[in-house]
């Protein structure tokens, strides 16, 4: 018997390497059938993933791959732009190994983006690079709170990595804005540090909105029935 947490898991991992298209149906029986599930185990998936904000249910229409709107963008970016300048803030007194955190996670966000730019990988890296930022708050609830927007957080990044992709960026471009963040927590220069995590979020919410407007609609053919 496929678990609703299997049918998830799958299902996230599609989603995450952008082989449904944004808005796209995600039905039921569909599925049900490419998992060899019930309808009921799939429904469950399907609302554990809109917990994570990456699919939506809407009425009448049933589950779909989340499509961002001009407010979702501006209600995320706003939410982290809070969440990681309370952390910048923070670096000038934050616990050493906060600090040794966010430079790791600049390490590991390096080598996965040389690895593959356009990957699920990647994206899971630079998320954790600004969890590592906003930890420098020393605070559980910050961090927490963090977490209710990560899976949302990765699925935005990896439609900018493809549209960064597709415009011919290197990881060495794409990476400046964390080498500064990063660079600036290291000296513990808070003043610096809140200025570059604002400059990346405002930067990225714009191009964020970009691809928002530009959209295609949904794919005609849904990866949902395909084995």
């Amino acid at each position: 018997m496929v678990t609703p947490t299997a049918i998830a898991d799958h299902l996230r991992s599609d989603i995450l390497d952008l082989r449904f298209g944004q808005g796209e149906s995600l039905r039921e029986v569909p599925l049900a059938e490419r998992f060899g599930a019930s309808r009921r185990s799939v429904r469950e998936a399907l609302i554990e993933l809109s917990r994570e904000g990456v699919v939506t249910h809407e009425r009448n229409r049933g589950a779909r791959v989340r499509q961002f709107s001009l407010a979702d963008i501006d209600d995320l970016y706003a939410a982290r732009s809070v969440l990681e300048s309370e952390g910048a803030r923070r670096s000038v007194d934050a616990d050493e190994a906060a600090v040794d955190s966010v430079q790791t996670a600049l390490f590991e966000l390096r080598r996965a983006a040389a690895d593959g730019q356009d990957t699920t990988r990647h994206a899971r890296a630079d998320v954790a690079f600004h969890a590592a930022v906003v930890a420098l708050s020393g605070s559980a609830r910050i961090d927490d709170f963090f977490e209710r927007i990560r899976g949302e957080m990765t699925y935005a990044i990896r439609l900018l990595q493809r549209q960064e992709v597709v415009h011919g960026q290197n990881d060495s471009e794409v990476l400046g804005d964390h080498e500064r963040i990063a660079a600036a927590v290291l000296r513990r220069d808070p003043i610096a540090a809140e200025a570059a995590v604002r400059e990346h979020i405002r930067v990225n919410n714009q191009l964020l909105k970009v691809i928002a407007s530009s959209a295609d609609s949904p794919r005609a053919s849904s990866a949902a029935s395909s084995p």
